[in-house]
């Protein structure tokens, strides 16, 4: 009865987190036609890149480090709880401010960055300026959201982004044209407010008020600090070798940093909306099987987790790096956003896709670890994959321009996973590895057939509304596909998925 509950939340928080994650796509979409992939598009792109794209990783890992914290307090003491948090806020956005305060000084006396011209490092560090100055209200934000995620509030951490989104599709639609760069970077940073804004109902349902509470002595402060530092970076890998593959990509000729944009815009949000839905359902959860199995049973536990998200994620990554060209074209074709645009995004894009699974391990085997108390395996993991990235970077990007940065990362993000995962499930007694084999197997296969059957179907001079209808049946038949091999090899995880739907 507990599991077909769980499998009900993370239904509700994925398609909660679809719908959003789609209006994303959509404000992207727009964006695209509105800047394409020239100049004024690479000066938003890395003012986004260096600013609201690192405080938004940096306040969802103080999230991850609160919910640990804040759950046994809650259940214990609602009042402790609640002052609990109020304290980490305090602390957190106190420290945010003076972090944005030195940031925003240290853009009127150090140099922006070599590969612009000078009026554009000015244009650059004005759009940097207005988007550091959302840094208290993004950390505020998400501690918000750790709060009540630890009362089970599941759903705000994918709805949150509804109005934000909504928000800027308007201005793109009715302002970009008059605006500009420079208007729709003010938007960002003022549509904000609208996902803190998302939080007053929940503060009003469950009657807390935040009160100023500083109180640097208290025993879980260290706890928090600590693990905010660790998760920073182990909660955010994908988002530090995209940065590499940006910042790269600039000192290359012929590969725009829009395109890498683009691409981590599609990738993020279709990755993290069924990864981050599961984690987000199961994470305050495997705390509670630690303290009630032993070590072995709990990693068996985490095993059959990862098998099961990963059973979903492999058709995923194969379908999207089939069709990675064909829905850049859908989604952002148009205006200025033309064909070699198209090109050079969904090339980055495919390759991108092929990470998927790598990806989806290194979150939930660092959130297993997490719930042990124990950063330093994906601290050592996670850094060992930048280090990766880096050398493969210089090896690749030279030779093949952006898809060979793209390719970098997707290789050291899978190794990463692999890694982490042999180095948690040591010691835990029988690990069934065939199941996975098979969910492997039938997406090699599948995606191989698509890959051929795409070429045969395709021939790139399709209208959009054709490609659409062309990719959808060739999806739809990749599904299946899928889904008989899976039934042909009994592949335990799918049968036992099928079987829980059957009696809900």
């Amino acid at each position: 009865m507990k599991e077909n509950k769980t499998i009900h939340a993370i239904s509700v928080v994925t398609l909660v987190t679809l719908f959003a994650k789609l209006l994303g796509i959509v404000r992207e979409s727009l964006q695209a036609r509105a800047f394409g992939t020239l100049a004024a598009a690479d000066l938003y792109s890395t003012a986004n890149n260096s600013t609201i794209y690192l405080f938004t990783t940096a306040a969802y890992a103080l999230c991850i480090a609160a919910v640990p914290i804040l759950t046994p307090r809650l259940r214990r003491n609602r009042r402790e709880g609640y002052t609990a948090a109020s304290n980490l806020m305090t602390i957190s956005v106190l420290l945010s401010a003076i972090v944005a305060a030195v940031w925003i000084g240290a853009t009127f006396v150090l140099p922006v960055g070599s590969q612009w011209e000078r009026v554009e490092a000015l244009q650059l560090a004005g759009y940097m300026r207005v988007m550091i100055l959302t840094l208290p209200v993004i950390v505020l934000t998400y501690l918000l959201v750790a709060l009540f995620q630890s009362l089970e509030h599941f759903v705000l951490q994918g709805s949150m982004s509804i109005p934000y989104n909504l928000a800027l599709i308007v201005f793109l639609a009715l302002f970009a044209g008059r605006l500009g760069v420079g208007g729709y970077v003010a938007a960002v940073a003022l549509a904000w407010l609208l996902q803190l804004g998302m939080t007053v109902p929940y503060a009003l349902k469950e009657r807390y008020c935040y009160r100023p509470v500083l109180d640097l002595r208290a025993d879980y402060v260290k706890t928090f600090l600590k693990t905010a530092v660790v998760t920073v970076l182990t909660t955010s890998i994908f988002l530090f070798c995209y940065l590499q593959d940006s910042s790269m990509t600039a000192q290359l000729s012929g590969s725009p940093v829009s395109a890498f944009y683009y691409a981590d815009k599609l990738f993020t949000p279709l990755t993290t909306t069924l990864v981050y839905s599961i984690s987000t359902v199961l994470f305050p959860r495997f705390s509670e099987k630690f303290s009630q199995q032993d070590r072995p049973a709990y990693l068996r536990y985490i095993w059959s987790m990862l098998r099961g998200t990963l059973l979903l994620i492999l058709p995923m990554s194969v379908v999207l790096a089939a069709f990675g060209t064909p829905i850049v074209k859908v989604l952002f074709e148009g205006g200025s956003f033309d064909a070699s645009s198209t090109a050079a995004t969904g090339g980055i894009f495919t390759i991108y896709a092929l990470s998927m699974a790598g990806f989806c391990a290194l979150d939930l085997l660092s959130k297993a670890y997490y719930s042990m108390e124990q950063t330093l395996t994906p601290l050592l993991v996670n850094g060992g994959i930048l280090l990766c990235n880096w050398g493969l970077n210089h090896l690749l990007g030279p030779r093949w321009g952006g898809p060979g940065l793209a390719a970098a990362t997707a290789v050291s993000i899978t190794l990463g996973g692999v890694v982490m995962a042999v180095l948690l499930l040591r010691g835990s007694g029988e690990i069934r590895v065939a199941p996975l084999l098979k969910s492997l197997l039938a997406a090699l296969v599948t995606g191989g057939a698509l890959w051929a059957l795409t070429g045969l179907v395709l021939n790139g001079a399709e209208g959009k509304a054709a490609l659409v209808v062309k990719c959808v049946g060739m999806g739809a038949g990749a599904a299946v596909l899928y889904a008989a091999l899976l039934l042909l090899t009994r592949q335990e995880d799918f049968r036992e998925l099928l079987g829980r739907y059957k009696k809900a």
